[in-house]
Parts: structure tokens; sequence; C-alpha cells
């Protein structure tokens, strides 16, 4: 008998895949772009300041990837089994729950690890430059391979018990959201109202973000409490605590099971909390299809848009507690930058989420197929997801924008930080629009709506700043500004974020838009290729 047989078959499928060997080339080839920019951008700098730099920047970046990895990775990978039906295939014969659970978990973990496996050499190189201790990288590894390890078995337990992607994904991310920057937030809280207790020492100890700070030898060596080891522990024994859940919970729930009269009286109770009461959805649904029926379609959740509201609210309710533990600290131009950039990026990664969730599964399921045979024209269908978005983003978006000028007012002492603030206020609407066409032609192509989101927020979101790098990299480097550009200072660097962010959100916005409308019949009756996974 042989133990672990699904995991033995992912491993021998994944060492014949070209990408297995590709996705390492790939991290490999990002990490040395990252340590020859810095090394060119602090080449006057002494080697030991260059080695400590290159380490933090390269073990920040490590430590994000492997902090949300699991989020996109594992977060569906048994509730869309779930979805369509195959799980339950896989347990007519004699599997385990263990063997399915770390069967998927290494099919669609290998290639995360291979990715951080390929950059911790370049993040050694800092070791030859000096600054950096031996012991010092070998606790930043064990922290960065811990904190994959959870990230993983997060979203493996969140797909586990649920059988919606957007659900399991969003669960999976508020759990390591939580763990990494709710357990510190406790902590400060606990240390305003009662600095004598050491409660507020233990509170980090569940925090992946803790130990990845105290892998540093500076704080590793100075701070007056010291519980690395124990944080990474609790980590490690709570990833393997969830793989353990996740285990005994799938065979449990791959099938449906009739529901208890108890069970339907709270699904009709929540059936009428999203959708209101029968006179309400009558007017409602009156209301809206005299305006595009596909809009009612995708309106009817009254869910949806409260969510965002929730969303503002929390933030709103963190603020009043900064303000209230540390007026000082909060009332402060850094914390309004930090509060705007946290807000502008959920939001985004919302928006395009939304705008290719609908198309992407419709396709899949052959649903616009049937729609695209009733009188309802292309436009219409569009204009629908459109005014839906609308529908769901527009109230906050407004709202967010008046904290912002509210934000500027409070910065008006200093005219470059104003110029910052209307730059990103205009780039944050330029970019919500083009994610929303973007997003809406990814995703009536792709098979994933995560995969979908993930390449629109590549082209608008990433690439700019990537540009933006590589510009001021080679001012950096040729001095170029210097000699031709007398006038060059922050504003001109502000103004050219500017310029980029509009060219690149114009250059794949557009297209989008044009190919959604003339294109959209043809790429929607194209069934995906099943047997290649390839996208018709």
């Amino acid at each position: 008998m042989t133990f672990l047989p699904i995991v033995e078959r992912e491993l021998i499928e994944a060492s014949r895949r070209r990408g297995t060997y590709w996705i390492r080339l790939a991290v490999a080839g990002v990490g040395v772009l990252i340590g020859g920019w810095m090394m060119l951008v602090m080449r006057r700098e002494r080697p030991w300041e260059l080695g400590q730099a290159m380490l933090v920047a390269t073990s920040c970046a490590v430590y994000l990837y492997c902090l949300f990895v699991g989020v996109f990775r594992t977060a569906d990978c048994l509730s869309e089994e779930k979805r369509e039906g195959t799980l339950g295939l896989l347990f007519l014969t004699d599997l385990k729950g263990y063997d399915i659970v770390f069967g998927k978990l290494v099919a669609t973990s290998l290639n995360a690890f291979y990715g951080i496996l390929a950059i911790f050499p370049v993040m050694a190189i800092p070791l030859l430059l000096g600054g950096v201790t031996l012991s010092e990288f070998w606790r930043i590894v064990l922290v960065a391979v811990n904190t994959l390890f959870f990230s993983l078995a997060t979203g493996m337990f969140c797909s586990a018990i649920s059988r919606d992607e957007r659900r399991s994904m969003v669960v999976a991310f508020l759990i390591v959201l939580f763990f990494a920057a709710g357990f510190p937030f406790l902590s400060l809280i606990s240390y305003e109202w009662s600095p004598f207790l050491p409660i507020y020492e233990y509170l980090l100890i569940p925090s992946p973000g803790y130990a990845g700070a105290m892998a540093f030898d500076v704080p590793f060596n100075t701070s007056k409490f010291n519980h690395f080891h124990a944080s990474v522990l609790f980590t490690h024994v709570l990833s393997w605590g969830l793989l353990i859940a996740a285990s005994l919970i799938v065979p449990r729930t791959w099938q449906d099971k009739a529901l208890t009269t108890g069970q339907v009286k709270r699904r009709e109770k929540l059936n009428r909390f999203q959708l209101g009461s029968a006179e309400r959805r009558r007017a409602f649904r009156a209301r809206l299809l005299e305006v595009n029926p596909f809009y009612w379609l995708l309106a009817r959740h009254r869910t949806k848009p409260f969510a965002v509201w929730a969303f503002l609210g929390l933030t709103a309710f963190v603020w009043a507690m900064g303000l209230l533990i540390s007026p000082r600290d909060w009332l402060h131009d850094a914390a309004y930058i930090f509060t705007a950039v946290i807000v502008h990026t959920v939001l985004k990664f919302w928006m395009v989420t939304e705008a290719c969730r609908r198309f992407s599964s419709d396709r899949q399921s052959g649903a616009l197929e049937l729609l695209l045979s009733t009188p309802i024209t292309v436009k219409e269908l569009v204009r629908g997801q459109i005014l839906a978005l609308e529908r769901q983003f527009a109230g906050p978006l407004f709202v967010v924008l008046m904290m912002d000028f509210v934000f500027v007012l409070a910065g008006r002492h200093d005219s470059d930080l104003i110029v910052v603030w209307i730059v990103g206020m205009v780039i944050f609407v330029a970019d919500i629009v083009a994610l929303a066409w973007v997003g809406m032609w990814r995703g009536l192509n792709s098979r994933r709506p995560n995969r979908a989101a993930a390449a629109a927020m590549v082209r608008v979101l990433v690439l700019p700043w990537m540009i933006f790098l590589l510009l001021l990299t080679m001012a950096a480097v040729t001095d170029a500004f210097g000699r031709r550009m007398t006038n060059w200072d922050g504003k001109s660097a502000v103004y050219l974020w500017l310029i980029i962010s509009l060219a690149v959100n114009a250059y794949f916005a557009i297209p989008a838009r044009r190919r959604l409308l003339k294109q959209f019949r043809s790429v929607a009756t194209t069934r995906f290729d099943a047997g290649s996974g390839k996208e018709g």
C-alpha cells in the first residue's frame, strides 16, 4: 500500500510539467532584478549598509508573498471539486480525507514553495556584503517557510468548509489578516490600557508578522522580550491543526444532505435578508427590469453594497480606536497616507474581482449562451454589469474620495503633499474604471475568476509601478535628469507617476472595452477546452 498516493502522483506529474521549472527560474530572476536594482540605486552606500537594505527589502517581499499566497493557491482547490461534483468520486475508492487534503496541498502549493526556494540564494547575497549574520539569515528563511505553510493550511481549511469560491477566499484572507495584523492591534490596545501587565507581549505570539520582525538581529538581540521561537512554534502547530481539521471535515461536506426544518427556516430568513421581502422584491424587480434585465439579475442581492459599506464602517471604527488610544500618532500625515493606501487597494481588488466573476462563471456554466439566445443585446449585458458595479461601489467610492479630500485639507500646509494627494485621487478613479473594463474582458476569457482578476491587477496596478521604478532607476544610474532637467524635483516624479498610470490604464482599458463589445458573442459561445485546461 502506498502512503499518500495522491501526493506521490502529484509530485510525479509536477516533475513533468515545464511550468515547475520555469516558475523557479522566473522567481529567481525577479529576485536578481530586485537585488540588482538596489545595488544600482545604493551603489554609493557602504557594502554592509547595502547588504542590510537588500535583506530587509527581499525579506519583506517574500514575507508578504508567503502570507497571502494561500488565499490564491489553496482556498478554492477543494471547494471547486465540490462544485463540479468530482470530490465524491475520490471517496468511492479507499482514499481517506488526509490523502485528498495533502494531495491537493502538494498539487497547489508546490510551485509556491519552489518560488521562495529559488529566491533564498538571492537573499543570501547580503551575507557576502557584510552586516548580516548567518543566524539572522536562517531565522528569516524559517519564518518564510513557516508563514507559507500557515497560509496554505488556512486556504485548505477554508476550502474544506466552503463550496463557494468567493466565500472561501474571503474567509481565508480574513483569517490570515486577523493573525497577521489583528493580534498586533489587540496588543497595542492592551499596552495603551495597561502597559504594566505583560498580556500585550503574549498577544503578539500568534502573529506571523511578529516572528518576521523578530527574525532580524537588532530586535532579536535587543528587545526587552523575545518570543520568537514561541511565535514560530504557535504558527506551525496551528497550521497542522488546520490541516487535520480539513482532513476530518472533507469526508463530511462533499455530498448534499437533506435540510432539516430548522435549516430550511434559517435559509429562508437568510434569503429574505439578502433579497428583501416579497413585496420589496417585486417592486425592486419591476424598477430594475425597466432599466436593464441583466442589471436586475446582478443587483438582486442587497448584501453586496452592504459589505462594502461595512468595510468602510470597520475602517472608521479602527480610526476611532486609534484616535482614542493615541491621538498624536493618528493625527499625522503618515497615518493619513497609510489609511488611504489600504482603503484604495482593498476597493481596487474588490472591484476587479466583482468585474471578473460574473462573466467567467456564466460562460463556464453556459448561462451566457442562454442569455445571448434571448432578445437582450451584448451592449445591454455589458451595461447591466456596469450598472451593477456602480450600484455596489459608487457610493463608497464617493465617500472615500471625500475622506481623501479631508486628508488633503489636513495637510494643506505642505504644497508637495497636496500634489501627491490630488494625483493619488485621480489615479484611484482611473484605476477603478480601467479595472472594471479589463476585469470584465479578462473574466470573459478565463475559466477561473481569481486568475482573471490577478491578470487584470498585474496590468493595471503592477505594471505602472514597474515602469516608474525602471525610469527612476535609469535616472539614478545615468543622472540624466540632473544634467538635462534643471527643474527636476519631487513634484516632477509625482507627475511622471500620473502620466505613466494614465497611459497604462488607457492602453489596456480602451482595447478591452472595444473587444468586449465586438467579440463578446464569439468568445461567450466558445467552450473552454476541458482536456487541456486552455481557454477557448
